[in-house]
């Protein structure tokens, strides 16, 4: 195994390295030969870690294409591993250091995870396979969450579902301005504004972010739209 770890030019923006690589048909001259992606995993904010399963024999090769593809772009280490969360750790705390930011203990216990429950919101019948929601920390996670029934429109729909939502972070300790992320499923992409108009009633300031996608159908007859939320509890007071 081979772990490379390609360390961003910091004074190139993503569209640069992007087209930069394009140009050289980085994408499909790697890996040369017969060697063989493992993993590959961005490092938000340093790089990105490859690791590889390379013949001893291709080394070389690997050596090679980095110098002609990604010069310029990437500055490279190398690390012989058959792990490359180590590797991870390793870059990750030695680039918060460099920030002057205390790194995280890689081999602390993670926080318990607290289920979140509101009186509002329905639990999963029993045996129950998921939970409305989990909390770590400040930070937590919704699963997905719709009207109950089909009845209504997608603007009632989407107004009953985001009430749900409020009623879980609240029940979590947080405010509906601490979500940061929201994942919307529709059922005809032509109701997106509809969502647009519920999600105004329930938002201030900076909307959170937003993916939206249209889906074949949802668990229930009739449901048109279903929403997932994740935050981080108090972030809007920051």
């Amino acid at each position: 195994m081979l772990t490379v770890f390609l360390r961003h030019d910091q004074s190139k923006n993503l569209h640069e390295i992007q087209d930069t690589l394009g140009e050289r048909e980085w994408w499909t001259r790697f890996p040369p030969g017969r060697s063989e992606i493992v993993s590959w995993v961005v490092a938000m904010g340093i790089g990105q870690i490859v690791t590889l399963r390379v013949p001893a024999s291709e080394l070389n090769l690997v050596n090679v294409e980095l110098e002609r593809s990604a010069w310029g772009v990437f500055e490279t280490d190398f690390y012989p591993t058959y792990d490359f969360v180590p590797v991870r750790e390793r870059l990750t705390r030695e680039w918060l250091e460099s920030r002057d930011e205390p790194a995280r203990d890689p081999v602390r216990a993670p926080e318990a995870a607290r289920t979140i429950r509101a009186a509002s919101v329905p639990e999963a019948p029993r045996p129950g396979m998921f939970s409305n929601g989990k909390r770590v920390g400040d930070r937590f996670v919704l699963s997905g969450m719709h009207a109950g029934t089909g009845q209504g429109s997608t603007y009632e729909q989407a107004r009953r579902t985001l009430a749900k939502i409020q009623a879980l972070v609240e029940a979590a300790g947080g405010a509906m301005d601490d979500v940061l992320a929201l994942r919307v499923y529709l059922t005809d992409i032509a109701d997106k504004a509809e969502v647009g108009r519920a999600r105004a009633e329930f938002f201030t300031g900076d909307f959170p972010c937003s993916t939206l996608v249209e889906v074949s159908r949802l668990v229930e007859p009739g449901l048109t739209v279903e929403i997932e939320a994740e935050g981080v509890i108090g972030s809007s007071a920051r």
